[in-house]
């Protein structure tokens, strides 16, 4: 029984793991966007405090899910690796031997 392995589906994967990474490092700094989006309605600061607030405790776990990311995305790039060198190295043997 043998692996078959996309290399361009595991490329694909890799990229867009990267570009949500991207993503992730630059929604913090998007942050104020959203609060003077939200302004303060008939006067009251509720709705802007709770955007402030949501904000803040998504930045803990958008941190916590982008380092997550990138671990995946760095495992995934080894693992390429890693089958790039098997598969190279099972073809220079399959013509010397």
């Amino acid at each position: 029984m043998g692996v078959k392995v996309s290399y361009d589906d595991l490329g694909d994967l890799s990229t867009q793991l990267k570009h949500i990474i991207d993503e992730f490092e630059s929604a913090g700094s998007r942050r104020r966007d959203l609060e003077d989006a939200v302004d303060t309605p008939y006067d009251k600061d509720d709705l802007k405090d709770a955007a402030h607030d949501f904000e803040g405790r998504w930045d803990d776990r958008r941190k916590r899910l982008m380092d997550n990311c990138k671990g995946v995305a760095e495992h995934l790039d080894g693992v390429i690796a890693a089958f790039k060198d098997f598969d190279e190295d099972a073809a220079r043997k399959s013509e010397n031997g």
